[in-house]
């Protein structure tokens, strides 16, 4: 089975949520006929579906876990006045922090009340098969396709860089509810091969925030998924979130953060956009 463009939908012909694999304008879609989009059982209907609403593109009970690489781009390490990476730094979010393209993110109260949200515009990997000890001329073979997560790695940087609150882990910082707005699409790998020469573009309420292309990465892909699995089985329905460009909030000077009501917007060429209203609970 060979899906170019995964998405889990509502569908305007009869109100049912349904994975599918979508046309590239990702109005219409034809549903998948089984449980999980990574079953090797999975099989394509020729039904077609009109999309009402596109919705987070993994259901989470469809999601094994969610790892995420930090410092992957030198004009990031840059500004945040940090040493560029010898090896990926590597942290872990829930799968509860995933959300859809255009939801609203309903942010738990200790994600804000000290301030300093931000945001961060990334490239995401989707693991479509079982990888151990995989080499990276092999890499590739396991994954299944890319998305984007938008406007955020929603981190708040209270959290994440004062040694009162966070200890020096990063986890915390970004581990909150609806912080990881991923879609609209997942995007075959037949299409984006090894995800090279991708522009990203985050906005923060109608201003460009950020502006960087993959070309810029200091591990690619294949590097990634081979590091990672030396050291840990990466199962299908693994997320692996592969790091920002420079432009983020913190960067900034001065400073700007993140708040209730701003609407954040990533795109990647060849995926296309998400955006989220933050709300605070």
């Amino acid at each position: 089975m060979s899906i170019q463009r995964l998405v889990r939908f509502v569908s305007s012909d009869d109100g049912k949520t349904y994975y599918g694999a979508a046309n590239e304008s990702l109005k219409n879609a034809r549903i998948l006929e089984s449980g999980s989009p990574f079953s090797t059982s999975a099989q394509i209907s020729g039904k077609e579906h009109t999309i009402q609403k596109l919705l987070c593109p993994i259901d989470l009970n469809d999601a094994r876990s969610v790892v995420c690489i930090g410092l992957n781009y030198t004009d990031h390490a840059e500004e945040a006045q940090m040493p560029i990476p010898k090896v990926p730094v590597v942290f872990f979010k829930p799968v509860t922090a995933l959300a859809g393209p255009h939801d609203d993110l309903v942010l738990p109260h200790t994600s804000w009340e000290k301030g300093r949200l931000d945001y961060e515009s990334e490239l995401v990997i989707v693991i479509g098969k079982k990888a151990s000890r995989v080499s990276k001329d092999d890499a590739l073979d396991y994954v299944f396709s890319y998305t984007f997560h938008a406007g955020n790695d929603i981190s708040n940087r209270a959290w994440q860089l004062d040694p009162q609150l966070g200890g020096g882990q990063w986890c915390y910082s970004k581990c909150f509810d609806c912080s990881a707005p991923i879609g609209p699409a997942i995007v075959s790998k037949d299409i984006l091969g090894s995800a090279v020469g991708l522009g990203i573009r985050g906005t923060l309420n109608d201003t460009q925030s950020q502006d960087g292309n993959t070309n810029n990465m200091i591990f690619g892909v294949a590097e990634i998924v081979s590091f990672l699995s030396q050291g840990m089985t990466l199962l299908p329905g693994t997320f692996i979130f592969t790091g920002t460009p420079a432009g983020v909030g913190f960067g900034k000077k001065p400073q700007i953060s993140v708040k209730e009501g701003d609407v954040t917007q990533v795109e990647i060429d060849g995926i296309g956009a998400i955006v989220n209203k933050v709300v605070y609970e």
